[in-house]
């Protein structure tokens, strides 16, 4: 990306004063780039539940409550980054498919990049009559999670599917010669997402009733099943779009998976991997926030340095110790 331009990391929805996504900015920034060339120079939470406003206040140039990171945050972060070199045995080992991204196109002129990061409600927010250009099919399924203004274009995309499976390829679900199974609850934009990139993957999808169902007709209709007991040895992964954040609340899949994430995440909750008595591994939120911000960075800010960034196990341990160090 030419001229090093800088950055506004922007969080919009609404809830999102609990949100990890300016965290995970800076500690990515920290890892890529020295403390005199750093790329984000202004974060902000934007409360909002109107799609409309916010690209209209994007476009007018509004500040949207841009604030420098604090001094004191960007201590924590350069220390955990010069800290932590490697991630905690157990928690992942698979770099990211660098092969496999699609970065969107070059910014044009010389403006600050603004780069929103989208939540519940407004992910269903952009369709293809939306007038903005996107890098995947996220507009034909309703399913937005980034945009990224160059003061000319408004470039947007989803990253939640690609992270959930970024997340099981680094659990080595995707490294056998079966395709993974997900096992997935709910139909809403985050979900939409999850199932068109497992099925461009080449994994299958049992889809269960919730809120809202998946519609059979869309993008991953071929990667369908309707019996799990054709699913034979398939390394299985449960995520459950309709539940609440706490893995004790949540409906528990059908049958025995090797992994269950949880798409949500609460402050008091953990990076750790928890293993449950009958083998299956926990994953809190934070890991698909972690990777599908990864990629975010990779597709959308600095996608010639994406060789370069850390890997999904040892950004979380950052995360971790970040977070600890602020609630001490």
């Amino acid at each position: 990306m030419e001229g090093r331009r800088s950055v506004h990391c922007i969080v919009a929805g609404s809830p999102i004063s609990h949100s990890l996504t300016p965290l995970l900015s800076l500690l990515v920034d920290c890892h890529l780039n020295s403390k005199e060339n750093r790329r984000i120079t202004a974060i902000s939470r934007h409360e909002t539940e109107d799609m409309s406003s916010l690209l209209g206040q994007i476009l007018l140039g509004k500040n949207l409550g841009a604030q420098e990171p604090e001094k004191d945050l960007l201590t924590l972060v350069e220390d955990a980054t010069n800290e932590i070199l490697k991630s905690p045995d157990g928690w992942g080992v698979s770099p990211m498919p660098i092969g496999e991204i699609v970065v969107a196109e070059t910014p044009y002129g010389e403006n600050p990049l603004v780069w929103v990061s989208l939540t519940t409600p407004l992910k269903h927010g952009l369709t293809t009559r939306s007038g903005v250009i996107s890098t995947d099919r996220s507009l034909e399924i309703a399913s937005t999670n980034q945009i990224r203004w160059d003061g000319h274009r408004l470039i947007t995309g989803s990253t939640d599917g690609l992270g959930v499976t970024l997340v099981a390829r680094s659990f080595g679900l995707f490294s056998g010669s079966t395709p993974p199974l997900l096992i997935l609850r709910g139909g809403g934009a985050a979900a939409r997402s999850v199932a068109e990139a497992w099925a461009d993957s080449g994994g299958r999808i049992y889809p269960l009733m919730g809120r809202r169902p998946l519609d059979p007709r869309g993008p991953w209709a071929s990667s369908l099943i309707s019996s799990l007991e054709v699913r034979g040895l398939a390394p299985t992964l449960y995520v459950d779009f309709d539940s609440n954040s706490k893995i004790e609340a949540e409906i528990q899949p059908p049958v025995q998976v090797d992994l269950h994430l949880t798409p949500s995440y609460v402050m008091t909750g953990s990076v750790k991997p928890i293993q449950g008595a009958k083998g299956t591994l926990y994953l809190d939120g934070r890991w698909m926030l972690a990777a599908q911000h990864l990629l975010a960075w990779a597709i959308f800010i600095e996608p010639e340095r994406k060789e370069d960034l850390p890997d999904l196990p040892l950004l979380l341990s950052r995360l971790s110790e970040v977070e600890q160090k602020l609630s001490d």
